[in-house]
């Protein structure tokens, strides 16, 4: 890798934007926030659905700033709040690859191979949207990410980025549709949809669409609600959910839970039931009566539960 986010990745800003070996505040914000923008969509959208994810594991930070043009220096968080979970450094290695591809099209200025990388239009959409927005921070300036060699103290560009033009980004952008009632014979048919309301006005996007009698979806929720017990996570859980024939089925197989029925909420109140079930059974028990598998759903159950209320 030539960008390692964990280390710290030099953007060298040059033309008018740093030419006095400067960066206005309100340039340096956008750019970071952009920056950091992009960093929790890939986290989002390219780390294992059935692992936990702790989104502030991808908070970056201004760590260093170097004079030869304007060269600010960003980097994962190393405070103690922003590093938790089993798979954080997995997890970073896994976005830093993510994004450091994505810098890579960049440089080639070829911005259309997103699509090739990102096939599925859920996808394609929001990174298209969040790189558009990080590449054109800095207008008509030369920029890139470089090295830094501490001892002649020079840099060396290692990727330039290059603008990402509007009709380049309407080309990857998928058709925006109203919903329509599917017409399809004797089956079904299920949208994955993006609602978004900005001024009151209400857009959809469909990002998916399935028609067989079996499909898979993802189902994610931060509240977990059973009886007169509310479990508030710490991150949404993100589970597989699918429906076969006649009944649904959601599963998160990290903590082997299982919810069925013949409805989407017979199958989320199964689900919460035998959440409430093993938290409470498998913290009962001693370690040394449990497996290391359970003894890691253990440990896991009782790092994502923020606060339980009765």
């Amino acid at each position: 890798m030539k960008i390692d986010l964990n280390k710290g990745a030099y953007i060298e800003i040059g033309g008018e934007l740093g030419k006095y070996n400067s960066i206005l505040i309100d340039d340096l914000i956008k750019i970071a926030k952009d920056l950091q923008e992009l960093i929790y969509s890939l986290a989002r959208l390219d780390l294992p659905s059935n692992d936990a994810i702790e989104i502030k594991n991808f908070t970056i930070e201004l760590v260093g700033f170097i004079k030869g043009s304007a060269v600010p220096q960003f980097a994962y968080s190393q405070r103690t709040e922003n590093k938790m979970g089993f798979n954080c450094q997995k997890h970073r290695k896994i976005v830093n690859e993510s994004f450091e591809k994505l810098i890579e099209i960049s440089n080639s200025g070829d911005y259309y191979k997103i699509g090739k990388l990102y096939p599925e239009p859920y996808k394609r959409n929001q990174i298209v949207e969040r790189l558009f927005s990080f590449a054109n921070d800095f207008g008509t300036a030369p920029v890139g990410f470089a090295d830094y060699d501490e001892v002649s103290e020079k840099f060396n560009q290692i990727y330039k980025i290059n603008r990402f033009k509007s009709s380049v980004k309407m080309g990857l952008i998928s058709e925006i549709k109203e919903i329509g009632n599917p017409q399809i014979e004797n089956d079904e048919a299920v949208a994955k949809v993006k609602i978004t309301n900005k001024n009151g006005k209400i857009t959809r996007i469909i990002l998916n669409t399935y028609s067989d009698k079996k499909y898979s979806l993802e189902y994610a929720t931060d509240v977990i609600l059973t009886g007169t017990t509310k479990y508030i996570l710490k991150f949404p859980l993100r589970c597989l959910f699918e429906k076969e024939e006649n009944y649904f089925v959601i599963q998160s197989e990290m903590l082997d839970i299982i919810g069925t029925g013949l409805t989407e909420n017979d199958a989320e109140n199964a689900f919460c039931e035998e959440f409430d079930y093993i938290y409470k059974r498998i913290n009962s028990l001693n370690d040394d009566s449990l497996t290391n598998h359970n003894k890691l759903i253990k440990s896991i159950l009782n790092q994502i539960i923020e606060t339980i209320e009765k």
